[in-house]
């Protein structure tokens, strides 16, 4: 029997209101046949040996990433920053990056993943979101998947309805990954890196859907399948 496959998630802001949330991602992991394994984020580097010895990478929703990191200044829409996660996580995606690991990155994971390769984020995207992106049950918009990307081999199909819980996204696209789908509106809701084993960041939350929509659940699959 091969053993099993593990997954390394960095600890999330601990809030019992957010219980419900944090379990979505190890029951959509699980039905793909992975367990998780919370990283705590207080020593950066210890974080990123911890992570390094699990299979994949899975970066996880949550607040605003500082944007200085994307070199802009703060606007009164930006959330507070989260100094743990912020320091953290680009540590954690270079290496699973170098190591040729595979990333999942959802919400805020596609955002981080955007930042921490070159590219920069909308702080606010109210003033030009034309359709709902808040809701994290309800399929509430759609998104058009790009032919030809790792995102439209896994949903294989060209549109897919979503649900949508963000106020922030990626804006110029980082050097080296591509864009793999877009809303009506025209917000970015899938990125990738085609030289990866295995990167891929959506906007919406499929962790959310997956227990009920087999094309969600797939994205969490085929992750897991290259984490084998």
């Amino acid at each position: 029997m091969s053993a099993a496959i593990t997954i390394a998630m960095p600890r999330m802001v601990p809030n019992q209101l957010l219980a419900e949330a944090h379990a979505k991602y190890p029951e959509s992991l699980a039905r793909a046949g992975a367990e998780m394994r919370w990283i705590e984020l207080d020593d950066p580097e210890k974080a990123v040996q911890d992570a390094l010895a699990c299979d994949g990478l899975l970066l996880p929703g949550g607040g605003d990433i500082d944007p200085k990191f994307y070199g802009q200044e703060r606007i009164p829409a930006c959330g507070e920053p989260n100094v743990l996660r912020d320091t953290a996580e680009p540590l954690l995606l270079r290496a699973f990056l170098a190591a040729d690991k595979p990333v999942l990155a959802i919400c805020r994971g596609i955002q981080l993943i955007n930042v921490a390769l070159g590219g920069d984020l909308y702080q606010d995207i109210k003033p030009f979101a034309h359709v709902p992106h808040n809701d994290h049950w309800g399929k509430i918009h759609t998104v058009t998947v790009r032919r030809d990307t790792l995102l439209s081999r896994i949903l294989g199909q060209d549109t897919v309805l979503v649900n949508s819980q963000h106020h922030q996204a990626v804006d110029k696209v980082a050097p080296g990954l591509v864009l793999s789908a877009l809303s009506e509106d025209g917000i970015v809701e899938g990125i990738e890196k085609p030289d990866a084993k295995f990167c891929l960041g959506v906007q919406w939350h499929p962790e959310w859907l997956s227990a009920a929509d087999p094309a969600m659940q797939g994205i969490f699959d085929a992750f897991v399948a290259a984490c084998k």
